[in-house]
């Protein structure tokens, strides 16, 4: 090998090196952030990661409280009341007056603490009446409540849902708080950053990651409510013909009733009328023009007749008028 390879080779190789180190200088404090981050949770999250897989393969999972709510972070597999469950329930009941039992409805959610969420009167026929009820009672007075909604009539349906959302909760809870210390860090970064790029990229970042925060925030929120909230679907329905009491429903508003019966028929009369009216007009030009194409087809028969009648009238008096002329000669 030459001396001036050697030369070439040697400035080839310095020449790579200083372009690897500028450019190496010239990365953004923002990838610094994450790689640091990293190993910040590299550093944190061992322990905590281990044992809550480990707690996941022995069918256990651990957590500490937030605060002293409903919601209870130690759970087991074999107690479903300590895990995050919501619970749904539906009554389909029989009543004879949906009116007064919606009242003792109310009462009961009202001692309950819960709350009525929705609520839709409804008329079945002249004087039968129906209810759709959505009530919230706490997850601990469930049974209770749906226990005393059974006494108010004949139940005629009855369904209850338990929806297990543990590990949902627990994870959504976990990404939560690491999307708040991946906030702080870059909080800190910002504040370290120098330049204008530097600034845009890591509020760009700062901005998606409180996004995330605030939506898995609504939703842990609304896990917790619906958590701490059972829900229960109540549906009154007036019997046709009550059976266990006398009545007088039947005579309830009998003159109005009578009254709009008869007015009613009225109208009915009057719109059969009326609706007549409208189909003879809707139908007089087809009529008119039927009626001159049967003209026509009659004028041409009674023509054809009387011509085809002629020949015969004359052929018969031919016929008649031989027997006398017969007599003459």
């Amino acid at each position: 090998m030459s001396f001036k390879r050697i030369i070439i080779i040697t400035s080839s190789l310095m020449l790579f090196g200083l372009i690897s180190l500028a450019l190496f200088s010239c990365a953004s404090p923002l990838e610094y952030a994450s790689e640091e981050m990293d190993m910040d949770y590299a550093e944190i999250a061992p322990e905590e990661a281990a044992e809550d897989y480990m707690a996941e393969e022995s069918g256990l999972i651990t957590a500490e409280p937030e605060a002293p709510d409903d919601s209870i972070r130690t759970t087991s597999n074999s107690d479903p009341s300590l895990r995050h469950v919501i619970r749904r329930g539906s009554i389909e009941l029989t009543v004879s007056d949906t009116r007064d039992k919606l009242e003792e409805v109310q009462n009961i959610v009202r001692e309950a603490e819960g709350l009525i969420a929705n609520l839709y009167v409804y008329e079945i026929r002249e004087g039968q009446y129906g209810a759709r009820i959505t009530v919230r009672v706490p997850n601990a007075k469930f049974d209770a409540v749906l226990k005393q909604l059974e006494t108010l009539g004949k139940a005629t349906n009855i369904q209850t849902e338990l929806e297990d959302i543990t590990m949902q909760y627990v994870d959504l809870e976990s990404r939560l708080n690491n999307q708040k210390a991946q906030e702080e860090r870059l909080t800190e970064i910002l504040e370290m950053a120098d330049t204008v790029e530097d600034v845009l990229e890591v509020e760009k970042e700062l901005n998606r990651i409180r996004g995330e925060i605030e939506a898995m925030t609504a939703r842990l929120n609304q896990l917790k409510d619906q958590v701490r909230f059972a829900t229960i679907n109540v549906s009154l329905q007036e019997e046709t013909i009550p059976t266990d009491t006398v009545t007088t429903n039947p005579f309830h508003n009998l003159g109005p009733r009578i009254s709009e019966a008869f007015i009613g028929s009225i109208n009915f009369l009057l719109n059969v009328f009326s609706g007549l009216i409208i189909i003879f007009t809707a139908l007089l030009p087809a009529f008119i023009v039927l009626l001159i194409i049967g003209v026509i087809i009659w004028v041409i028969v009674r023509r054809y007749i009387r011509k085809k009648g002629r020949p015969d009238e004359e052929q018969a008096e031919e016929q008649a008028s031989l027997p006398h002329q017969n007599k003459e000669s």
